[in-house]
């Protein structure tokens, strides 16, 4: 094990992972380490497969780049067709430019392949871990999130808690109607002599708002025939985090034996489950379909948001990358 640096740091990025499963199951860090075993063994398999089996490096390889074309020419298309019906939004422009720059690392392998060069071959090693790294946590994360949205309501829920989401004018956005339908879906499952949830709607007024998103929810559900006395509003939150909590104070304080299931968008449970268990609300969220189009621009949008929450531990795991990288640098 010894002569194999990079295997061995692979052996304990895997260990971490298994025990921080253990410990903290939820938390995106065990993540983190499963996709740095990952790829500290993917190096030294490419590395002394280089040289001792060209064949399976060569598959390798072409895998590898494939893989990497696809999720390129897809982020780049998405960014393109969404800042093309909704303008130049910033989470837009985002996700065309991680495209761009997947692509841009493609391009930089196809260089060094007609330039060659020993300085250049270290540069493109180190570029290649890195960006292979990060699409492998950005795929394992798209992953959690994908099973995370599909998730269903607790049995006997007794209150339905929507989270805000933009407004068109002074009426719910695509995003929020959709929530706001799925609460309804779930008021409507129950059995008819079951008592009917009731709806903890959370939001507040943003500063390109006319009204509290809260206050638009409201009239929504009452135009779906909910009557008043089912529907509390809370228009003080301006986070996900608020959310949560003004909402749980207004669940604990209505009645004994609450049932509460949170409804947002199926690419923000993950993120949002994450933000329950750091301030202490412990609730189930559940989520409303998305569009395709713009599910994968969120998920990315997401997975930034993820890792901004976390950033000290989670840039401080990423750095161990060095220890595989210089090892297979050295291996050149």
């Amino acid at each position: 094990m010894p002569e194999y640096p990079e295997y061995l740091a692979a052996v304990v990025f895997a260990v971490g992972g298994v025990v921080s499963a253990l410990l903290a199951p939820h938390r995106f860090s065990t993540a983190v380490l499963f996709c740095l075993a990952v790829t500290s063994a993917g190096l030294g398999v490419a590395v002394r497969s280089a040289a001792d089996h060209p064949t399976v490096a060569t598959v390798l390889a072409v895998g590898a780049l494939l893989l990497a074309l696809a999720l390129g020419v897809l982020l780049l298309a998405d960014g393109v067709l969404l800042v093309r019906r909704f303008g130049p939004q910033a989470a837009l422009v985002a996700t065309g430019a991680s495209g761009c720059a997947v692509l841009a690392v493609l391009g930089l392998d196809a260089v060094f392949h007609v330039v060659g060069g020993e300085a250049f071959g270290v540069l493109v090693v180190a570029v290649n871990a890195v960006a292979g790294y990060l699409i492998l946590l950005f795929l394992v994360f798209a992953g959690y999130v994908f099973a995370r949205g599909r998730s269903a309501p607790l049995p006997d829920t007794t209150h339905v808690v929507v989270l805000g989401a933009g407004l068109d004018g002074d009426r719910p956005g695509p995003l929020l109607t959709r929530r706001l339908e799925r609460a309804l879906a779930i008021d409507a499952a129950p059995a008819p002599d079951t008592p009917r949830v009731v709806f903890v709607l959370s939001g507040g007024q943003g500063d390109d708002e006319v009204r509290s998103e809260a206050d638009a929810m409201a009239d929504y559900l009452r135009g779906r025939g909910v009557p008043a006395d089912r529907i509390v509003r809370e228009d003080r939150s301006v986070n996900t985090g608020q959310n949560l909590r003004f909402s749980a104070a207004l669940v604990d304080g209505t009645a004994p034996g609450r049932r509460a299931t949170v409804v947002t968008s199926g690419f923000h449970v993950y993120r949002t489950t994450l933000l329950a268990r750091r301030v202490g609300v412990p609730v189930h969220v559940v989520g409303a379909p998305t569009s395709p189009a713009y599910w994968l621009a969120a998920t990315l949008r997401e997975f930034a948001a993820v890792l901004w929450l976390d950033r000290l531990l989670l840039v401080g795991l990423s750095l161990l990358l060095a220890v595989p990288v210089a090892t297979a640098v050295f291996q050149q």
